[in-house]
């Protein structure tokens, strides 16, 4: 795994650039009184004998000491000052025994609770995050690297209080705080695409084990790891709009979780019309949102497939209405939405068995986009921004999405699987 010193914070380069090496290296500053208690801290001593080719201990009275006097942006010194530590360990895969490691490690983690953010296997890499979550923050991260080549394995530890949304932009950062490249900002490349792109963004898929109530309250542990859209834009303007939006993407094998904060400035100002599932909204005359997905990544309209939400809650899907069960197919899905005092929040919970996606084995990419329009100000934006055409090969992307198999008998298994882990 190479150095890519030019990508450094310049807080790590103070540490890091005059000692580390391609080979053998240590950067020790031991300040570890009392860190065997400390949360989200995951110790690098083994039952045996394990020598580190790469080690790296950043405390927190190095981070702040550094940051001091060469952090120069508001947004990076709040980061730094919620780590309390950041540990990088790498092993010679020729001397060390790579399976015995990352069981050992994994084995400590499911034991501490820690909850898998997302894993990876890609040619070149395997890379898998790990988060301790507790009162609403998360304690620790801890991410697993193996590449392809060259032959090593590194493990990094990054402790902290650090606020939920705050872990994306440290993951995205993690190569240059981590002093290694790990690829995780490529992973997480649609938060770092600038707002002036308002097209064919991209967004992670993140399976998660606990799906979220459906109650219009995102308060939820998996929205608070979930990769968000937001920067929406006008559609014939391409200006970011006055009133926000914040949405967020989970999925389970059995579902995909799609939760919304309309931002409004006028929250009593906001217009609901219909009060019962509609067969279509009539789109002019009130608040509402769509969240479309193309499982088969065709670019089409009819590729598509549309959930629409208003403000009370009540619900519209594009289906045929050919379909034989077009009845049962608009009642699958479920939807929840609370006005609130800086605007409006929905929840829809979409059932897999209701679209028609690729049988696959491996991840894929499937297209999504998510629009809004606003009744008051006559407002339509969107996160990837099709423009007034509705050029859908613009829309954006899911990338690394895994849906459950397709065959019935393993469908029925899932589900079965769903049912026992809540115990119902």
């Amino acid at each position: 795994m190479k150095l890519h010193r030019h990508r450094l914070l310049p807080f790590m380069l103070l540490f890091l650039v005059l000692c580390l090496t391609p080979t053998q290296t240590t950067v020790a500053q031991q300040d570890e009184t009392g860190t065997a208690e400390r949360k989200g801290l995951i110790s690098f001593e083994f039952p045996w004998v394990v020598e580190a080719k790469v080690e790296v201990n950043l405390t927190a009275k190095l981070i702040n000491l550094a940051s001091k006097s060469v952090s120069n942006t508001p947004e990076t010194t709040e980061l730094i000052q919620m780590l309390e530590g950041i540990y990088v360990r790498t092993y010679d895969r020729k001397t060390v025994d790579e399976r015995e490691l990352v069981g050992y490690f994994q084995q400590k983690l499911r034991e501490d609770k820690w909850k898998i953010l997302f894993k990876i296997k890609e040619d070149n890499e395997i890379v898998e995050i790990n988060l301790l979550f507790g009162d609403d923050k998360v304690y620790g991260i801890f991410v697993i690297v193996i590449p392809r080549m060259p032959e090593e394995v590194t493990f990094v530890n990054i402790v902290g209080e650090i606020a939920p949304k705050r872990v994306e932009d440290l993951l995205r950062n993690l190569s240059n705080f981590g002093a290694m490249d790990i690829n995780v900002s490529g992973k997480l490349k649609e938060q770092a695409i600038p707002i002036e792109n308002t097209i064919r963004r991209e967004m992670l898929a993140v399976k998660v084990d606990y799906p979220p109530t459906i109650d219009g309250i995102l308060d939820d542990a998996c929205w608070k790891i979930a990769p968000q859209a937001d920067g929406f834009t006008h559609v014939r303007t391409k200006k970011v709009i006055e009133d926000d939006a914040v949405v967020k993407l989970v999925y389970t094998p059995k579902a995909i979780y799609v939760g919304w904060h309309l931002y409004d400035s006028q929250p009593n100002k906001i217009i609901t019309v219909q009060t019962k599932d509609q067969i279509r909204f009539d789109s002019a005359i009130e608040d509402w949102v769509s969240f479309s997905i193309d499982p088969s990544h065709t670019h089409r309209f009819d590729g598509r497939t549309f959930f629409m939400a208003n403000p009370l809650g009540k619900k519209y899907v594009k289906i045929d209405p050919e379909d034989p069960n077009y009845d049962k197919r608009i009642s699958q899905w479920n939807v929840a939405a609370k006005i609130v005092k800086d605007g409006w929040i929905v929840e829809m919970e979409i059932p897999w068995e209701m679209l028609d996606y690729p049988d696959t084995k491996e991840p894929i990419r499937m297209g999504i986009n998510f629009d809004r329009f606003q009744a008051r100000t006559w407002t339509h934006s969107w996160w990837s921004n099709i423009g007034a055409a509705e050029r859908y090969k613009d829309d954006g992307h899911w990338l690394h999405v895994l849906p459950p198999p397709k065959s019935a008998d393993m469908q029925g298994l899932l589900n079965t699987l769903e049912i026992d882990k809540h115990g119902e």
